[in-house]
């Protein structure tokens, strides 16, 4: 039957049918589909057999384990890459420690809410809406929570000694900071009879009358100023701007003493050496806010607010005396913008010394009410507290230089072939960049790490020193690590999803797991296309919901806001029914109907349905793959056997040069050291690629020319053989003169046998294809019509000796 399966070395019927299947093109002759239906017929004979195997299919399995031998030697490189870098940021983030050190102040100075809870109230940030209120948090709750004079058990502490929740120490003052804009009369003509506080203009002068007006019996001049003590270094205190002379910031505006000697603040760094222990609003609503002052203006004009502090020496009726006389002169007016109040904290509990800084700002909106944003930061003083985490960055370096050189080998190599170019693929840029990323993160770590050995040092010239100049020097230095850290997250951040892609593309080395890269990258156009649809409609729910609701329901407040919160009630289901219907309940609940059915019922379904229908595409086609323990074997055995394993340009080489069909006894001969994993991988490998017309089948209108095709050759044959039946054929002597010739003879009918048996089946499965027709025909609505009727009647065939 050889001549069945392999009638030539060129396969010219498969070579066309490859490209027929390309090629969307109307048959002019019977030569395609007959070329189509043998190459058909061969590859499904070829798949059920467990000695042969396609010279072609043989040689694209070979490419293909040579290709993802080299990627998956690759993917343990790929995956501890991203699992050290996973560990040095969590590391040297310090994310649990952080949080250990900000819940408890949070949760004191603003609680978080539930369901249960209700509304803010007055004693929680989110819940401040006039001036007065403003006060009252500051002197009922914030103050009070870092000013405290006797511990947990009652007993007095030491003076300035200022210890948060027990085991914190205030470093330095509450520093109070006021920005300010003018009054004037508005420019409008129309409404010049009308003061306007302009919120993007700021106003230096100095402010809030003569002190002589809160003057009383019992709090005259003297305990207000010039006294030894009196609670104001002077009697505009806070009221003054400092202006350019920054050390007058420290007293408030007041004129400092300048014959009293300043104490040696000189700072000796040495990084190297300062390992030692210490001693004991929402944000889219930000844009819209009162402005401060530029960091711009700051070094160019100097400081253009009026600060005021509460001195962490005073005992604390002193502390609320000095707040008490803010708030009785009027330090916070029609005219305030914003009130920042810093507070630094400093914690040596935890394994290793850490700052807290707290930065609590209040908007004075010219729209009325108050808007509250709260900043709390922590900021390690070490990089290193574990020699775990030297093990882990040295690991996440190795990982890192064994994927530069990868990448670099392969670039020479490119490079050499000439294919500079085609160097750049996805793959390749992606891990181009994913070297690149690593080596910043290295040298982000470095640049954090100088930075904490200079909060260091500051931190150790104020316990040496302790006044307000050596407190703010720690302040400063710490912001300066917090901002570049801020910015070191988001780099992080973005880090982490190029690492996850790189890993998802390194994934398709494995021929299992490559199913799902495949079905990703095989839905990127129709999902892109579904986006197109839906992004409209997302957005016109978002701007309809924001035009509807906006102006009562902070969601909606704007349109970024607004489309978030559309995604949210799409993928969660979940929304305040209570609160949107509350007003204009047609409107929401037409809004509400249309956007669920729409975009929940239908659009989300839809995406699921195209993920769905690419992933059983993907999974038909794979077939029975390698799984990933199965590989590993694979890879052991390999490794095992490396001394007689056949290379694979070796072997591509060789069996190019074989037959079409290739029988695994001629493998092992031209082969006879190859290793019997090695053997049945290929064979495995080139099975499972043959039988995709097992898996697929073939579309409708190619079987039914390839049925048509195999009918009128059954004929012709047929035709030919009563020719050779009338002439005598199997006389002796006359067409077929010897045994030899007869027995082939013999072989050519056998094959035809073969092709009827197919067409027989074929035929067979066209006829319960127009049953379901039938069946659906009578179940489908009258505008549904029978053009005609087609009836396939099977060929008589001579067979044997008829």
């Amino acid at each position: 039957m050889a001549n069945f399966y392999a009638p030539n070395d060129n396969d010219e019927a498969g070579e066309e049918f490859r490209q027929s299947l390309d090629a969307d093109k109307p048959m002019t002759d019977i030569s395609t589909p007959v070329k189509r239906a043998h190459h058909v017929l061969r590859s499904v004979a070829l798949c059920n057999s467990t000695r042969m195997v396609e010279r072609e299919v043989l040689k694209e399995a070979i490419m293909d384990n040579h290709k993802r031998f080299i990627g998956c030697l690759m993917l343990p490189v790929t995956m501890s890459f991203f699992v050290f870098f996973a560990l040095s940021s969590i590391n040297h983030e310090d994310v649990p420690f952080k949080h250990i050190m900000e819940f408890p102040v949070r949760d004191t100075l603003n609680p978080l809410l539930d369901e249960d809870t209700g509304p803010a109230d007055t004693t929680m940030l989110d819940g401040l809406n006039t001036i007065s209120e403003v006060w009252d948090y500051l002197q009922q709750n914030f103050v009070p929570f870092f000013v405290r004079e006797t511990d947990i058990y009652g007993q007095p502490l030491p003076k300035g000694t200022g210890k948060v929740l027990e085991y914190n120490q205030l470093l330095g003052d509450i520093k109070m900071t006021l920005v300010r804009g003018p009054q004037k009369p508005c420019d409008d003509p129309l409404m010049e009879h009308v003061t306007c506080f302009p919120q993007t203009t700021l106003n230096t002068e100095q402010f809030g009358g003569n002190i002589s007006e809160i003057l009383t019996d019992d709090r005259n001049a003297s305990f207000y100023y010039g006294d030894n003590h009196s609670i104001l270094q002077c009697a505009d205190e806070g009221f003054i701007n400092c202006g350019t002379m920054e050390r007058y910031c420290f007293s408030g505006g007041c004129p400092m003493n300048e014959t009293v000697p300043l104490p040696d603040r000189t700072l000796k760094i040495d990084i190297w050496n300062l390992d030692r222990r210490l001693e004991p609003l929402r944000s889219e609503l930000s844009a819209k806010m009162p402005i401060g002052q530029s960091a711009v203006s700051l070094l160019t004009q100097g400081p253009k607010n009026f600060e005021f502090r509460l001195r962490v020496n005073d005992s604390a009726q002193m502390t609320m005396e000095r707040l008490a006389y803010l708030k009785n002169r009027g330090w916070i007016d029609e005219s305030t913008l914003r009130l920042t109040v810093d507070v630094t904290l400093y914690n040596y509990q935890l394994k290793m010394p850490r700052l807290c800084n707290v930065a609590f700002t209040f908007y004075f909106s010219r729209g009325g009410g108050v808007f509250t944003s709260q900043r709390i930061e922590v900021s390690a003083l070490k990089s290193f507290d574990d020699k775990s985490v030297i093990a882990v960055d040295l690991l996440f370096i190795i990982s890192a230089a064994i994927s530069l050189l990868y990448m670099m080998r392969e670039f020479l190599k490119d490079m050499k072939t000439g294919r500079l170019l085609g160097h750049f693929t996805v793959s390749n840029c992606v891990n181009w960049f994913s070297c690149a990323f690593a080596a910043a993160h290295i040298g982000g770590l470095a640049v954090r790490f100088v930075l904490q050995k200079t909060v260091m040092a500051s931190l150790e010239n104020y316990i040496r020193i302790g006044d307000a100049f050596a407190a703010d020097a720690v302040t400063s230095s710490s912001s300066n690590v917090n901002m570049v850290s801020s910015y070191f997250v988001i780099f992080q951040t973005v880090s982490y999803i190029l690492f996850m892609f790189r890993c998802f593309l390194s994934l398709r080395y494995q021929p299992r797991m490559a199913m799902i890269t495949s079905t990703l990258s095989a839905t990127t156009t129709d999902l892109f296309h579904f986006m197109l649809v839906m992004l409209p409609t997302w957005f016109g729910f978002a701007g309809a919901g924001s035009l509807i609701f906006g102006r009562r329901m902070v969601q909606f407040s704007n349109l970024s806001s607004a489309f978030c919160f559309c995604l949210q009630i799409m993928f969660e289901g979940e929304y305040d029914w209570a609160t949107i219907s509350s007003e204009d309940f047609s409107f929401a609940l037409v809004w509400m109907w249309l956007y669920m059915v729409l975009m929940v019922l239908i659009m989300l379904n839809i995406s699921l349905a195209i993920i769905m229908d690419i992933y059983a595409q993907v999974r038909t086609q794979t077939g029975e793959t390698m799984t990933l323990w199965a590989q590993i074997a694979y890879l052991t055995s390999r490794a095992i056997h490396f001394k007689n394993w056949v290379p694979d340009m070796e072997l591509w080489e060789r069996v190019a040069e074989m037959p079409q069909v290739i029988v695994i006894d001629e493998l092992r001969e031209a082969f006879p050291l190859m290793p019997q994993p090695q053997v049945d991988f290929l064979v495995a490998g080139a099975t499972n690629a043959v039988r995709v017309i097992q898996r697929e089948g073939i579309d409708a209108t190619y079987t039914v020319q390839m049925i048509a095709a195999i009918n009128i050759s059954l004929e012709e044959i047929s035709q030919d053989l009563l020719k050779l039946k009338r002439r005598g054929w199997m006389g002796t002597g006359l067409e077929v003169a010897n045994d030899a010739d007869r027995n082939f003879v013999k072989e050519i009918l056998s094959g035809v046998s073969m092709q009827t048996h197919w067409l027989t089946l074929s035929q067979q499965h066209l006829a319960r294809l127009h049953q379901k027709l039938a069946a659906i025909r009578q179940e489908t609505p009258s505008e549904w019509k029978v053009v005609k009727k087609v009836q396939m009647t099977p060929t008589p065939v001579a067979r044997g000796n008829d």
